[in-house]
């Protein structure tokens, strides 16, 4: 899976809610939670609930509190006035049930958690039917076992008919469910004898942890009801081990929620927050979550089982996010994708703004490699571009830290231990040097997505290594392609990073492309070989020209063009290409070009005059 280095988890979350997945305000939450709003006599009324500490154990200094309020959905005016029933329940135990009647609108408890208390206790006073006047300023003692164990706790709340601040014709429930982290410590026995593990988890307990073949698993409670999951903002859980377990030491994780793998930007890595430990988060947002509910078959299911392994390659690019002040967002992709002794090493980096995404221009930092404790390279590096291509060739085997010190001279440092695989080559070390684009390179897709190793990049360019020059015919049209674009396309290119706009557009662009390609890859799989190629070229040039194209054909089907003679022109090409191919192959660049073009033609005018004949209908 991808992975998303960070300094600190409130900005990966932020990122991680502003780039991939929308929180909705009414969800469950960590330490606190929103219901959805209902009409009360004239009034849309929500509750919100709040836990303090959201995350055990309990600190020393901390005031343990528990905090009900309902207000106005339309002006966040809390109102007063209301007669509550509050019951809090945590794995089918019951630790509250009590009517409050509160003046402000406001229940507020101080807590003493304790696990040895039978029931609760209310200022002093055992559990009682009576409603308990509270208010902000005037809160109860609440003695519970609130707070002795994390978990999802369930706060169901009435606000009852008898409320002189609500009209309200019956009483109405609302459901917060509230989590509080913990952290669970296991011992697993390792080839390097007995180490710990820790989970911390920030929405349930952990269940049924183990440890065998370099593969840690765990389960969670976990309701996969859809109407459930779709008010869970996010489920967040956090494994650490030490770094000195070896088998565990990887550049990339593969992890399964329920047997699937889970999306790239689910699986997170942090190196700093601990010099002892990697820490690797899982955080699955409610969209994913979403996804993985409509394939489970069985929405009684109960359980999120999780699996956390190595995976030999990553997939890029990986976020790091500077630290102290979380200014810049380091982004860092290398290739080849396992990195080995003697074998040079293309880093790939750009910087970024972490609210924005945009590009920073001209971004300087130091770019370091430490290992054993001891610097073996730095180099100074100004990114006039915003983008970086870098190569150095490791001389001994073990784990490394890569460095983006001092950046931007604001004293912010980003950083990532690597895992370096002793290689079978030459293990002296060559020259570091920049790296220049290369003819080989999808130009403006990376000026587009910000790195030449992205996943999108990578994508273009496997289809290409695999699809198109596997034949004869796509190498010959690669050819030809190839003396057009890379005319043009460098200055494109240019011009894109220079106008972050323009990224934006580009990258909205191309995202048809790739649902292109990937039908035209199960044309190719369909025969393979030539005729696979020739397929998916068909495939690819017809959807292209339907969807980049029509505008074109549009202009074009002003004249009358007739069908059978668009028909006649794609079959004398398609004809033309198999001679050439069996025949003349030196005439191959010409003839798949033609054919290309005669295809995404034939395709932009029908779309055209379909788009023509429905408007004239209407019309």
């Amino acid at each position: 899976m991808q992975k998303h280095y960070h300094g600190s988890l409130a900005l990966l979350l932020v990122l991680a809610a502003s780039s991939s997945f929308i929180v909705s305000a009414y969800g469950h939450g960590l330490g606190q939670d929103q219901a959805p709003p209902a009409t009360v006599g004239e009034k849309q009324v929500t509750v919100e609930g709040l836990i303090n500490p959201s995350f055990l154990p309990v600190p020393d200094s901390s005031k343990p509190t528990l905090v009900i309020r309902a207000h106005d959905e339309n002006n966040n005016i809390t109102i007063a006035g209301i007669d509550y029933r509050i019951s809090v329940d945590l794995r089918n135990e019951t630790l509250l049930d009590q009517r409050f009647r509160a003046s402000d609108g406001v229940v507020a408890a101080n807590l003493i958690p304790d696990s040895e208390v039978e029931g609760w206790e209310i200022n002093g006073q055992a559990a009682s039917s009576e409603q308990i006047e509270v208010s902000q300023r005037n809160p109860v003692e609440l003695r519970s076992r609130i707070l002795t164990a994390g978990g999802l706790y369930h706060i169901a709340i009435t606000i009852e008919k008898s409320s002189t601040g609500i009209s309200a014709p019956a009483d109405q429930k609302f459901d917060l469910y509230i989590s509080v982290g913990d952290a669970y410590t296991f011992d697993v026995d390792t080839p390097q004898g007995q180490n710990q593990m820790v989970v911390k988890t920030y929405y349930d307990e952990i269940i049924n942890f183990g440890y065998s073949n370099k593969t840690i698993t765990f389960e969670m409670p976990f309701t996969w009801n859809r109407a459930y999951v779709v008010q869970v903002p996010v489920l967040h859980v956090e494994v650490r081990f030490p770094k000195s377990l070896g088998e565990l030491q990887t550049n990339s994780y593969r992890g399964t929620l329920n047997g699937r793998d889970l999306e790239a930007q689910a699986v997170v890595i942090d190196d700093y927050s601990s010099e002892q430990n990697r820490i690797v988060h899982f955080i699955v947002s409610s969209a994913m979550l979403s996804r993985f509910a409509d394939t489970i078959n069985d929405n009684s299911s109960s359980i999120a089982s999780f699996t956390l392994q190595p995976s030999e390659k990553p997939k890029f690019p990986l976020d790091l996010t500077s630290l102290p002040g979380e200014k810049f967002l380091f982004q860092l992709s290398w290739g080849p994708d396992v990195i080995e002794t003697g074998m040079p090493t293309t880093f790939v980096m750009n910087m970024q703004d972490p609210k924005t995404g945009d590009l920073i221009r001209g971004a300087s930092f130091d770019f370091v490699l430490t290992q054993n404790g001891s610097e073996i390279h730095q180099n100074h590096i100004v990114m006039d571009l915003g983008t970086y291509s870098y190569q150095y060739t490791f001389s001994k085997a073990g784990t490394v830290t890569l460095a983006a010190n001092n950046i931007n001279s604001q004293g912010e440092s980003a950083k990532i231990d690597l895992a370096v695989l002793q290689g079978s080559g030459n293990t002296t070390t060559t020259n570091p040097q920049p790296q220049q684009p290369s003819p080989s390179q999808c130009l403006i897709a990376t000026a587009a997505f910000g790195s030449e190793l992205s996943p999108q990049v990578k994508y273009l360019r496997n289809f290409r290594d695999h699809y198109i020059l596997s034949a004869a015919s796509g190498s010959a049209f690669m050819n030809t392609f190839n003396s057009i674009y890379y005319s043009f396309s460098p200055q494109v290119a240019d011009f894109e990073r220079g106008h972050p706009w323009l990224q934006a557009i580009m990258k909205t662009a191309l995202y048809p492309l790739f649902g292109i390609l990937m039908t035209a890859e199960r044309g190719y799989a369909a025969l393979g070989g030539e005729a696979g190629s020739i397929l998916a070229g068909l495939i690819a040039s017809s959807l292209i020209g339907a969807v980049y194209l029509w505008p074109v054909g549009l202009a074009a089907s002003r004249k009358v063009v007739d069908s059978r003679l668009l028909a006649i022109i794609v079959g004398a090409s398609a004809a033309v290409l198999v001679a050439t191919l069996v025949a003349l192959p030196a005439m191959l660049p010409f003839s798949t070009a033609a054919f290309v073009v005669a295809v995404a033609g034939a395709s932009a005018i029908v779309v055209a005059k379909v788009i023509r004949y429905f408007f004239r209908r209407r019309v």
